[in-house]
């Protein structure tokens, strides 16, 4: 089967790219065959194998430069990813069979995140005309522009229609349930977490330092590294953080650290991935996934319990699909500082306890998301788009 990916970006920008990559090596060693179309303007040089840049300044000209590429390809099937144009989206479901993956909430909030930014919790509300005073009042959408935010409720409008029509995946039952208040048919909804993990799987590495901690992400607001740090702060055992990201939040980090009095402790190590990413996993103790936006699935903690390392988290959007409270690590109420400095307290108290639950963690990722088995159950999809 010929599988066309849609996606902004064709380069690895995150998550989203990271999936793409490690779902197109799988599917190939089926013996499936992928390409990818990418929108935005990017280095041709930096694009992930198989993508193709169809970027343009105009819609019109960005659908002529997928019909050739169509033509050129003969796909059997798209698979749409991140794609922000409702335009786009509709005109390549009525030229192929098409399967949606929804990554994030941007098809259903003006402010792509489902996430308050000014005070820094989870939107509770459906996409409707009361997005509108939000985007001023909590600055949750782009800018300040009322225009602007009209046009992002015009274009969830437009995706919602449109993607009432297709299958829809999903990486948690969050997703899967923001999606249904969205007015998105639970049937047509399927929960495919967005991970793989290749046969033979990575080894486990032992925990050689039982007082170094990780996070790996971005450094947003909604990602939530201040409250790390400041948990950090009231943890009366040794440690040391490595900070596995980058991004625009990061001077804001290193002087809270600073004000705090433990910026030494920290290492801020920029953007990382593949084996050196892994690296920083084997030379960790466990993860914490701090963040305050409801993450649509939170890749980082799986991929972290494949080296067999626990995970202590905020207990937001698709983290309780596979961080299981007290087995392969904790779950801690959003914002509770105070409980989050304790139990990674207590982890750091118990190389046993950090050792049991990130096997735990790794017998369960192996278990759930081995690469054949979410092979197996994406293509039974794409088939049941073409029939």
């Amino acid at each position: 089967m010929k599988i066309l990916h849609f996606n902004h970006c064709g380069f690895n920008a995150g998550g989203v790219e990271a999936y793409i990559a490690d779902v197109s090596r799988a599917l190939a060693a089926a013996g499936h065959e992928c390409r990818l179309l990418s929108f935005a303007a990017e280095d041709t040089s930096q694009l992930m194998p198989g993508a193709v840049s169809v970027g343009a300044t105009q819609t019109k000209l960005v659908l002529a430069n997928i019909q050739r590429e169509i033509a050129d390809f003969r796909p059997d099937v798209a698979y749409i990813h991140a794609v922000y144009e409702p335009e786009i989206a509709r005109w390549v479901a009525d030229q192929l069979p098409t399967v949606a993956y929804v990554h994030s909430p941007y098809l259903i909030c003006p402010g792509y995140a489902q996430f308050l930014r000014r005070s820094r919790r989870i939107c509770p509300h459906p996409a409707s005309p009361n997005c509108l005073l939000l985007a001023q009042t909590e600055r949750c959408c782009f800018g300040r522009n009322p225009l602007g935010h009209r046009r992002r409720l015009r274009q969830v409008r437009a995706f919602v229609t449109i993607y009432q029509h297709l299958s829809i995946l999903v990486g948690s039952r969050f997703m899967q349930e923001l999606l249904q208040r969205n007015k998105l048919s639970k049937e047509r909804t399927n929960v495919l977490a967005p991970f793989l993990i290749p046969a033979p799987p990575p080894e486990a590495t032992a925990i050689t330092s039982y007082d170094t901690i990780v996070y790996a992400g971005r450094l947003t607001p909604e990602k939530g590294l201040p409250c790390l740090v400041r948990a950090l702060s009231l943890v009366p055992r040794r440690w040391r953080l490595l900070v596995a990201g980058d991004g625009p939040g990061r001077a804001e980090c290193e002087r809270l650290a600073a004000d705090l009095g433990i910026g030494a402790r920290i290492s801020f190590l920029g953007w990382l991935a593949g084996p050196k990413l892994a690296q920083v996993y084997g030379d960790s103790s466990f993860l914490v996934v701090p963040s305050l936006w409801p993450e649509p699935f939170g890749r980082v903690g799986p991929e972290a319990a494949t080296y067999g390392r626990a995970t202590v988290a905020f207990d937001v959007g698709g983290v309780s699909d596979w961080l299981v409270d007290g087995i392969t690590g904790y779950l801690v109420p959003p914002s509770d500082i105070s409980l989050l400095s304790e139990r990674i307290t207590s982890l750091l108290g118990s190389p046993a306890q950090q050792v049991e639950m990130g096997r735990q963690a790794r017998t369960l990722a192996l278990d759930k998301w081995s690469s054949a088995k979410h092979v197996d159950g994406l293509v039974k999809h794409l088939l049941a788009a073409r029939s």
